[in-house]
């Protein structure tokens, strides 16, 4: 009797034994197929947030790139535009000045100028001319010459003011416009000619 009951025993433990132990490989494995879950998981997600990071850092390094490309062109072509400009005005200055602070060659256009604006003699414009105070002295003689005064019939009035340095402005008193022919403006003027080909031969562009 005693040993059926020590072989029930035995048979119940092992049975136990074992059903614990299916119990615990089953729930080791279970674990082993979650933990193994959850890794993919994370390590997908990292991976997206790695992918996302390297995404937003490209574009924002080809963002700052084209601001910089940007920001040096336009640097540069200032910087071509002052090169221009400053040797424009340093081939053109002396030249400019010396042809303005020239009294005969602005009486000169001034003659023209007032005959230009001559149509016929019937209907001859009201002009007036305004000169450099600077140089009064050296036009005197020019504006009372007979010749000058029968050139517009007499309707050529000549005056003079410290906002002129050299050249002069010729307004019509009929139409209310005038035409500057002072030194900035001939220098703008030969600027605008000259610039494009100072470009092609200091830069080789049009």
């Amino acid at each position: 009797m005693q040993n059926k009951l020590q072989e029930l025993t035995e048979k119940l433990y092992r049975e136990g034994l074992s059903k614990g132990q299916n119990d615990a490989e089953e729930l080791l494995a279970n674990a082993k197929i979650e933990a193994k879950k959850i890794t993919d998981d994370a390590r997908q997600q990292a991976e997206s947030i790695i992918a996302a990071a390297n995404k937003s850092a490209a574009e924002t390094k080809k963002n700052a790139d084209a601001e910089i490309v940007m920001v040096s062109r336009q640097v540069i072509a200032q910087i071509k535009q002052s090169v221009e400009t400053l040797i424009t005005a340093k081939a053109i200055t002396p030249v400019t000045n010396a042809a303005m602070n020239d009294v005969a060659f602005v009486q000169t256009l001034i003659k023209t100028a007032v005959e230009s604006f001559k149509t016929d003699r019937q209907n001859a414009a009201e002009l007036s001319v305004l000169l450099p105070e600077s140089k009064q002295k050296e036009f005197e003689q020019f504006i009372n010459d007979s010749a000058i005064k029968q050139l517009n019939e007499g309707k050529t009035e000549f005056t003079f003011s410290k906002n002129i340095k050299s050249g002069f402005r010729i307004a019509s008193k009929n139409n209310g416009y005038y035409i500057s022919f002072t030194e900035q403006d001939f220098l703008n003027l030969f600027s605008e000619y000259m610039r494009p080909k100072m470009r092609q031969l200091l830069f080789g562009q049009e």
